[in-house]
Formats: structure tokens, sequence, C-alpha cells
């Protein structure tokens, strides 16, 4: 710890080499020091290598600000709670397709609603038709099914619409 917390204040370029060659250290403490003195990269690398991977993408994506680094971290991790962290980041960045990509690799649907608006905003319905099946898989909200009626409506998908509507749900039709 303290050999690495002197060479924060000391010589930052020796950090990198400490983190990588030492392994019994208080990595959560020493990568929150690590981001107070702004060595975002050496953040990044104390949480990789400890597999605290929600804290390391964080770092990404808040610190660091790269989304396409995060997503290749996404997909090495492969956590849902990393992906869903992503997900929220590229929703606010309006990248709304790898958003969607990134809720579905998670099976998180506990942002539909900001989802279903950005989708609709972008006229991206292909994509929300994927996100609220997966999201009516896991809570059977009324807003997820009018939603995917109407989703599938915009889609053209008339033999799914059909059936759905046919088949017990909870959707306000007469909306």
């Amino acid at each position: 710890n303290l050999l690495i917390l002197t060479a924060i204040k000391a010589d930052r370029t020796r950090v990198m080499e400490y983190i990588n060659r030492l392994d019994n250290y208080d990595a959560p403490d020493i990568a929150n020091i690590a981001i107070s003195n702004e060595l975002f990269e050496e953040a990044f690398a104390i949480f990789r290598k400890f597999d605290v991977n929600t804290s390391a993408v964080q770092v990404l994506i808040e610190h660091i600000g790269n989304l396409d680094r995060a997503y290749e971290f996404a997909e090495r991790c492969n956590e849902p709670a990393v992906w869903s962290q992503l997900a929220k980041a590229q929703l606010q960045k309006g990248l709304v397709k790898e958003a969607i990509d990134s809720y579905i690799k998670a099976d998180d649907p506990s942002a539909y609603m900001e989802v279903g608006q950005a989708a609709a905003q972008s006229g991206n319905w292909e994509d929300l038709v994927k996100f609220l099946q997966m999201a009516r898989k896991k809570a059977r909200e009324s807003y997820v099914e009018t939603e995917l009626i109407f989703a599938l409506a915009k889609t053209n998908r008339l033999a799914e619409l059909e059936e759905f509507i046919n088949g017990p749900n909870n959707a306000h039709i007469q909306q």
C-alpha cells in the first residue's frame, strides 16, 4: 500500500509498474486514491486486475470517457452489471441501438421507459421490439406491453401483433 501511495504522490510514472508487479494491497482504496489524483488508467488497471469489473467499466465511462473501450471490456468480462452500466452510458450519449443491444446482453429491462422514449424519438422500432420482448419476459408491465403493441404495429409485424393481442396481456389497447 505505502509503496503505491508514495508513487502516486511522488513518481507517477512508476505507479502502473507497481500495480502490475504487486498483488497484496487494498485494491478499492488504492484505486479510489488513484482516481482522486487523476490516474484513471491506473485505477482501471487495479479494478481490472482484482476483478472489480463494475468499477472498472465505470472508470472507463466516467473518467476516461471511452465507450469503445468500455464495450470491449464488457465483451471480455460479460457480466450483466457491466453491460447495464455501459447501456446506460450509451443511452445518455444517444447511441440507442447500441444501448438496446447492451441492455439485452445484460438481460436488464429496468430502464424500459427511457429506452422506449429514446427508440421512439430515433425511430428505432426494430430494436425496440427486441428490447421489449426481453423486458416482457422479466416484468409484465402494462407500459411494456402497450409499447410492444405499438412497436409491432410500426414495424408491420401484423401476425405477431394479432397473436399478441389475442393472447393474455396487460396492454392498454384502447389508448
